[in-house]
């Protein structure tokens, strides 16, 4: 008897403790347990940038809500860093200093962007674009500055793009997942209108993503190569040079044709003012003639 009280109060015990245990939830209810949240969360404001066209984040053309979700860029991210920079170099030897440009470009693998050279009375000198990967921008600064070249004017800086970087690329992931979801409901719409408006909003979109993609392009080029601008001069001696003049014989001619100018030209100008002529001649014809009947009277 006693045996059977000690089976009978263990069995009870783990009933309990049995009972006492939290069902288990089933994948359905963890994640939702009804539509109406499912349904809250589809009309939930998108999460992309404040300048996406409203028509886009609130609804289609259809008045169906359109989920985007947010992209997240990374916490680590390689640094975005443009350099570039500007120098002045006078040399006393242009030709050879070229040459020690264009032997130090090849060593390094970069290249003339731009070669502009201008040769006038004051100097010679060369304007020189030079692109060279970023890694052996530096490389290229120490080569320049252990020349004999006199530098006589260095502005280096370095940019720091990162954020812009991301901020576009964000954009654009954001803008991709638009454009997949307008395409997959321009496979569905039925209405003209409809069909209409989804595909004014596709190619609006598809100029923003062009747009971001080509910015983004330019950023990755211009972080690749830095570029220095380079003024390669050669000051010239100032020497006198007198105006050169005619022979002798030259002159004479050049002053008997300007003196037969001026002569016609004065012919012609009387032609040209003739009623003047008239004018004062009739003026001065009355003027004698009242002096003269005055001259008359005074001798009577």
């Amino acid at each position: 008897m006693r045996h059977l009280i000690t089976v009978v109060f263990l069995a009870g015990v783990l009933f309990a403790c049995n009972n006492s245990k939290a069902p288990e939830a089933e994948p359905s209810q963890i994640a939702f347990k009804s539509n109406e949240q499912v349904d809250r969360l589809m009309n939930a404001p998108a999460t992309a940038e404040a300048s996406e066209p409203t028509d886009i984040s609130s609804s289609n053309a259809t008045g169906e809500p359109i989920p985007v979700q947010s992209q997240t860029a990374p916490s680590t991210v390689q640094k975005k860093i443009i350099k570039d920079g500007t120098m002045r170099i006078k040399t006393a030897d242009m030709s050879a200093s070229k040459k020690r440009f264009d032997a130090l470009l090849k060593y390094l693998n970069a290249y003339y962007e731009l070669e502009d050279l201008q040769n006038n009375d004051a100097e010679i000198r060369y304007e020189l674009k030079i692109r060279i990967p970023a890694e052996k921008f530096e490389k290229l600064i120490s080569g320049i500055e252990s020349g004999s070249d006199e530098i006589t004017g260095k502005n280096i800086q370095a940019r720091d793009v990162t954020e812009e970087y991301l901020d576009i690329a964000t954009r654009l992931e954001n803008k991709r997942a638009y454009m997949k979801r307008y395409q997959e409901l321009l496979s569905k719409a039925q209405k003209i209108e409809d069909i209409l408006a989804i595909d004014e909003n596709i190619r609006n979109l598809q100029e923003e993503i062009e747009s971001s993609e080509g910015r983004l392009k330019y950023l990755n080029d211009q972080v690749a190569f830095s570029t220095l601008t380079v003024t390669l001069f050669k000051a010239k001696e100032y020497t006198y040079k007198p105006p050169q003049q005619d022979k002798f014989t030259e002159r004479v001619k050049s002053a008997f044709s300007n003196g037969w100018s001026t002569l016609v030209n004065f012919v012609v100008g009387l032609f040209g003012i003739w009623p003047w002529l008239i004018l004062l001649f009739v003026v001065y014809r009355i003027v004698r003639k009242m002096a003269k009947n005055r001259r008359n009277k005074s001798e009577q």
